[in-house]
């Protein structure tokens, strides 16, 4: 519209100039006409000779002349005037090439990107192209910002997007890996047990046969034994006869008995066999019934070995038992033929009593005969038991393999569960990214679309009922626009064109008004349907017109005291007392971290009651237009019927910002009825390190016409734990919200003192708010050359190399000279949004910022002088002021303690500053960064940086 209207502007223009040339061309020519009909005239009547012609005549030309004269005076004049506005058209013409010759440059300058170009305002030119374009630029500059912030987490999310799925394609890999070194061994382990089996059944076979030889050894020492006896009766016989012979047969009875107690052990040493074939059988069984059931990988093997370490233990038993009996078989081999040399030398001393003595021989060679059998089933018995422990000792080898199979197993199991748990948490962060990812597509859609809408002639726009917030909406779902036939979830695109009134009417009158750049007010949003049907979203505050309502009312309170309850109680009764009425309506609380916040909010709402909304955080200081104290409680008491509050809490904010702020809006009404302006008040935990998004998702939540301010909490620079406060409840990783409907719009500024120092320097690499390298040198390298540069050219030196890490002359250092981001030409605080670099205080070489500080970011160094922070805090409530719509009740303030520490005791004159130009009632607290976001403008956080809230009356 603004290029339409300047090409009409210049065609009309050349019209003129057409129009003014040509009359001069036709007055000129009509003088000569005239010109010479006078000297014709004049020459006849002088020529005319009649006197009284003459006399006649001469009269007459003298009234000619005079006539001719003046006419001629009068053309002359004429035509310095069109001289003149020709000269003045000729330099209008030449000011409008100059502004089209700029105007031309400036356009291709903004097609080359160079946003940040404005064009100089001409006041004697006719045209304002250079206000309409300078707007129309800033608008489109404020809205690429937002579309950069938008797409830097766009950006963002889909980085971990594609880590989260390598993450998972490895740990896939792994899995895989892993499951076919399980495949592989669980098919040794298989081959193994079946090995093991083999075995078994040989071990099984070998076992019996041990059993049958020894029941045979024990039916022959059976018979041996009889035999035996039946010898020892035949010799006893021949004892009888044979006194003479007493001594030798004394040697064979001896040698003899000596067999007979080897035969008895021998014996028992068989019976003991037996009783090991008899649980070799048994273990043998159970060993084959575990390990078919490790065949079927129901066990994992530890009854098996179990049941082998048994076997293992009976046949060293066994064998050992064989041992003893073959040396006892020796013994009687060594005791028989000691016994029969004792018998053959008798022999023919007992020919007398050959009968008995035959008898005995006859008993002795059977029992010899039986002893060589004995001996013959012994030998047997010796080789199948060494086949015993032989077949055990493959056994016992392959269940040591089958066991570290197994533990192999299991170790690979753990490692497939581990990288299962892996794969897991890495799906769960892709589908949380995802999400995000989705949700942030979506805002970038709906920011365009809001763009389009500006862009539309009045008129054109779709007109949508307003309606409520669906607080059970899940944030991650796709949004959908309101259907008025069903209760649908809400969407930004509805809420958008809910306040699509109130953006044409701010739009139209944009052009009109004088505010500066760095003030706003908040607009209106259209009211609720009558016919929407959700009770728990419906504000409808009817009063009627004729009732006396009361205006808003704002006090303030401050109070150190030893006890927490006391110093809550004391705080709001210094509010309350000033009020002018008993009721309460809205009451913001900061407090220092060495109460105990809980006891401290108690004492508040003794005062004030229960019904009362109240938000609050922990601070870094605190102060109000009496007096700015540490270690103290400070409290607003707003009561009002101008303005309606409302509240909300959000938790889990270092999981996921939009979440939490979603859940703090979820009850938050989308318009209230009679109270057509919103606006916000914003408090988070500060150490979340999220406080930049949570601007962007605040705006995109209450909709972009709603402007808000806010802080982040602090913990008087502990850095250990910062806490919000909603109602009776204290947390910490949480956002708190308060929004509020007014009758009349807030006023809202923001200001900072802060110049550049240095060139503008590039963030090469970075991970979230640590910035590793700038221009590829170390950050705290490149920061310190740009300080020690600005120094040179003044009389201040610094010797770095002397300053200590974890100083409070290095805490100075980096928040005098901090960073600011080019924001360009249009933004608020000239350009730049103000960043912080000390979170920690290290000469290492990173530099740590409380938000992200993506790669690609440009910075400048900063320099903040005392004497300009003073300045920029006057300026800030100055501008407040001015900007104000009507009467003023009273204001909050969020100051950063990074202003403190550049101050340190000067502050309180930076206060004094704020109270001067504001003369109300107002309190506010020194924060870890502070919230502004207001239309138009989308920098949203900010550091070290005042932000002022107006509240009308």
């Amino acid at each position: 519209m603004a290029v339409a209207g300047y090409m009409g502007g210049i065609a009309g223009l050349i019209g003129g100039m057409i129009l003014v040339s040509g009359t001069g061309v036709v007055l000129g020519n009509r003088i000569d006409r005239t010109l010479d009909r006078t000297a014709s005239n004049v020459e006849a009547a002088i020529g005319d000779t009649d006197p009284a012609l003459t006399d006649g005549g001469i009269q007459n030309v003298d009234i000619v002349v005079k006539r001719r004269v003046d006419e001629n005076r009068k053309l002359r004049e004429r035509i310095d005037e069109l001289e003149t506005e020709l000269q003045k058209a000729n330099e209008k013409n030449d000011r409008i090439e100059d502004q089209t010759e700029r105007f031309q440059e400036s356009m291709q300058l903004v097609a080359a990107g160079q946003l940040a170009h404005r064009l100089e305002t001409d006041e004697e030119s006719s045209l304002e192209i250079a206000e309409d374009f300078n707007e129309m630029m800033d608008e489109l500059e404020g809205t690429i910002r937002h579309l950069k912030d938008f797409i830097s987490l766009v950006v963002s999310s889909s980085d971990e997007v594609l880590s989260g799925t390598e993450e998972v394609s490895e740990a896939s890999n792994q899995i895989g890996e892993v499951i076919q070194e399980i495949s592989h061994g669980a098919t040794a382990q298989s081959e193994q047990l079946q090995s093991v089996t083999n075995e078994m059944e040989t071990l099984s076979s070998s076992i019996e046969e041990i059993a049958s030889l020894s029941d045979g050894v024990a039916t022959l020492s059976e018979r041996t034994a009889a035999a035996g006896r039946e010898g020892q009766r035949a010799a006893q016989t021949a004892i009888d006869g044979l006194n003479e012979m007493e001594d030798g047969s004394t040697e064979a009875v001896e040698a003899i008995e000596s067999l007979r107690v080897e035969m008895e052990a021998i014996d028992e040493l068989v019976e003991f066999i037996s009783e090991v074939a008899r649980e070799t059988n048994m273990l043998a069984l159970n060993a084959n019934i575990e390990a078919t059931r490790s065949t079927d990988g129901s066990r994992n093997g530890d009854g098996f070995a179990a049941v082998a370490k048994e076997v293992k233990e009976l046949a060293e038993k066994s064998k050992e038992a064989a041992d003893n009996i073959e040396k006892r078989i020796e013994d009687i081999h060594e005791q028989t033929e000691v016994a029969t040399n004792t018998v053959r030398e008798t022999e023919e001393r007992i020919a007398e009593h050959t009968d008995s003595i035959e008898n005995a021989l006859d008993a002795l060679s059977e029992i010899a005969e039986y002893a060589s059998e004995t001996n013959h089933g012994v030998q047997e018995i010796h080789t199948a038991a060494d086949q015993q422990a032989e077949s055990t000792q493959q056994v016992v080898a392959l269940v040591d393999e089958t066991a570290s199979i197994s533990d192999q197993t299991s170790d690979l199991a753990e490692e497939v569960t581990a990288s299962a748990e892996e794969q897991t948490a890495a799906l769960t962060d892709v589908s949380s990214s995802a999400r995000q990812l989705s949700e942030n597509a979506n805002w970038l859609h709906d920011t365009l679309d809001m763009y389009k809408v500006r862009q539309d002639p009045p008129g054109m726009e779709e007109q949508t009922p307003a309606t409520p917030r669906d607080s059970t909406a899940d944030a991650g779902a796709d949004l959908t626009t309101w259907s008025t036939a069903e209760t649908a979830n809400w969407s930004e695109t509805s809420w958008d064109s809910s306040m699509s009134a109130g953006s044409e009417e701010t739009a139209s009158a944009g052009s009109e008004e004088t505010a500066s750049d760095e003030t706003t007010n908040t607009e209106p949003s259209a009211e609720i349907s009558s016919e929407t049907t959700n009770e728990s979203e419906i504000f409808s505050f009817g009063e009627s017109d004729d009732a006396e309502s009361l205006p808003t009312q704002f006090q303030t309170g401050m109070a150190i005291d030893d006890d927490s309850f006391d110093a809550g109680y004391r705080a709001a009764r210094k509010a309350f007392d000033g009020f002018g009425t008993e009721r309460v309506d809205f009451c913001q609380v900061f407090c220092s971290p060495e109460y105990d916040y809980g006891d401290v909010l108690a004492g508040v709402r003794d005062v004030i009651g229960s019904d009362a909304k109240l938000i609050g955080a922990s601070s870094a200081g605190e102060f109000t237009e009496q007096a700015v104290l540490d270690g103290s409680v400070a409290v607003s008491l707003v009561a009002s019927d101008t303005i309606k509050f409302f509240t909300g809490l959000g938790t889990d904010l270092s999981e996921g910002a939009a979440d939490a702020v979603n859940e703090a809006v979820s009850d938050l009404p989308s318009s209230v009825e009679g109270y057509p302006h919103l606006s916000a008040i914003n408090l988070h935990d500060g150490l979340a390190g999220v406080s930049d998004q949570i601007a962007l998702v605040t705006q995109r939540n209450l909709g972009h016409d709603v402007s808000f301010v806010g802080g982040s909490a602090g913990d008087d620079l502990a850095m250990n734990a910062t806490h919000v406060f909603h109602d009776e409840t204290v947390t910490t990783d949480s956002v708190v919200i308060a929004l509020m409907a007014s009758k009349e719009p807030v006023t809202i500024t923001v200001d900072h003192g802060h110049s550049p120092i240095s060139e503008p320097m590039t963030v090469t690499k970075s991970e979230g708010g640590r910035v590793i390298e700038i221009d590829g040198k170390p950050a705290f390298e490149a920061w310190r050359e740009a300080v020690e540069s600005y120094l040179a050219e003044t009389d201040r030196s610094v010797d770095f190399d002397a300053v200590e890490e974890e100083s409070q002359e290095l805490l100075g250092l980096l928040t005098e000279f901090e960073f600011g981001i080019e924001e360009g030409h249009g933004a608020i605080n000239d350009g730049y949004k103000i960043r912080w670099p000390g979170l920690t205080l290290s000469k290492a070489g990173p530099l740590d910022f409380p938000v992200g500080v993506p790669e690609g970011v440009v910075l400048r160094v900063m320099h903040s002088p005392p004497d300009d922070q003073i300045v920029s805090a006057r300026d800030t409530a100055k501008a407040a002021v001015q900007n104000a719509s009507g009467e003023i009740a009273g204001g909050f303030v969020y100051d950063c303690a990074c202003r403190s520490i550049i101050l340190g005791e000067e502050f309180d004159d930076a206060v004094s500053a704020i109270g001067s130009e504001l003369d109300v009632p107002f309190s506010g607290f020194e924060t870890y960064g502070e919230l502004c976001m207001e239309r138009g403008q989308m920098s949203g956080y900010h550091n070290t940086t005042s932000v002022i809230m107006l509240l009308p009356t």
